[in-house]
């Protein structure tokens, strides 16, 4: 990566800090950011101080791109950074790419010129405190046809659901991953196995909201890394696209569900099906009875103490009902290491035990 691109600059800059919600680093990242930005572009805070750049050049521009400034942190302070060609760590912390990645991202389109509006927001860790804000206008999500964001592990997402419902439609997704293949250096797909980001706040208007892989992995954790090259060429690819020629098909008034035969049996049946929003903003419409949680924080203790198979279990049963047993392959149990199930043990004092599982599970996902 070269060192004098506003790619670099923001993703040295993002990840030497670490940045919990409403911290010094935050505040800092966001004034850079700021400071940064072209000087053409229109500009302005909110009250929860999410950072909005208008680089629109006509009403025929309709993306919003979204990447969020703060991080799992739970201490501020300087991140210690190792760099190799290919890869980034941090020396005993999460590195923070979730989502300075991201951050990076959108300061690389904004520099190549690529006209859309851009939103760095804050508290997405913290359950999309600033998209939540965003949300409530519904006549400014109304000048979008897409909300892009920059958040997602790996190298080959192109996400279609979050939580268990669609976000965007099968044929946005084919488009924007062709479009991001066309130099046959990456090798993107639709994705419907997305967890929470901050575009599922907008799905109630934005009819087409998605979440794309930007490299990095073991992300909420000392594990951390993130695959430089591959942003780079995700970088240069991005700011080739034209993003307002991508098809729009999805209904926002349309909540379709990805498991409808799940709702049944998990509701009982005769209820009305869990909608997306109501999974994107932490509250099911069922509550947890205290043994459900409570058997949860048990298989997280037992995890603790080295055992790890009640809570993969408990974990496959509520996140894959269909086949559990397949879903147990598909787990890499490495991954359920002390920070992601302290984490979880503290996430599940606020999130639902069906938040909380998608979550880690998304985390400690392996594939196939």
């Amino acid at each position: 990566m070269q060192r004098n691109t506003i790619l670099h600059k923001t993703l040295a800059r993002a990840l030497s800090m670490k940045r919990p919600h409403n911290s010094e680093g935050t505040r800092r990242l966001t004034d850079w950011l700021a400071l940064n930005a072209p000087a053409h572009a229109k500009m302005h805070r909110d009250e929860v101080g999410n950072l909005h750049i208008d680089a629109r050049q006509s009403e025929a521009n309709r993306t919003l791109f979204v990447a969020h400034v703060d991080t799992v942190h739970r201490e501020e302070g300087p991140n210690k950074i190792s760099k190799t060609p290919t890869h980034w760590r941090a020396d005993g912390a999460p590195l923070g790419a979730d989502d300075g990645a991201g951050c990076a991202m959108l300061m690389h389109l904004l520099h190549a010129g690529v006209p859309a509006y851009y939103l760095f927001t804050q508290g997405e860790e913290c359950g999309g405190i600033g998209a939540k804000y965003v949300s409530d206008d519904t006549a400014f999500l109304l000048q979008f046809d897409r909300a892009i964001a920059f958040d997602r592990r790996g190298i080959d997402s192109v996400i279609t659901h979050q939580g268990y419902g669609r976000t965007a439609s099968d044929a946005f997704a084919e488009a924007l991953s062709e479009a991001l293949n066309a130099d046959d250096t990456l090798w993107y797909l639709p994705d419907d196995t997305g967890v929470y980001t901050d575009t599922a706040e907008f799905i109630d208007v934005i009819p087409e909201c998605t979440n794309i892989s930007v490299g990095y992995y073991n992300e909420h954790s000392d594990q951390e890394s993130l695959d430089v090259l591959h942003l780079v060429s995700l970088a240069e690819r991005a700011a080739r696209i034209d993003w307002d020629s991508l098809p729009t098909l999805r209904d926002p008034s349309v909540k379709e569900n990805k498991w409808d035969a799940y709702d049944d049996w998990y509701l009982g049946g005769g209820r009305e099906a869990t909608s997306v929003t109501s999974f994107a903003r932490g509250h099911w419409l069922v509550d947890d009875p205290d043994d459900v949680r409570e058997e949860l924080r048990e298989a997280i203790y037992d995890a603790m103490a080295g055992s790890k198979q009640w809570l993969v279990e408990l974990m496959c049963e509520r996140v894959w009902p269909e086949d559990p047993d397949l879903a147990e392959c598909l787990i890499d149990r490495n991954k359920l290491d002390h920070a992601v199930l302290t984490d979880m043990l503290q996430q599940s004092d606020i999130y639902d035990v069906d938040t909380v599982m998608y979550a880690v599970f998304d985390q400690v996902y392996k594939g196939a």
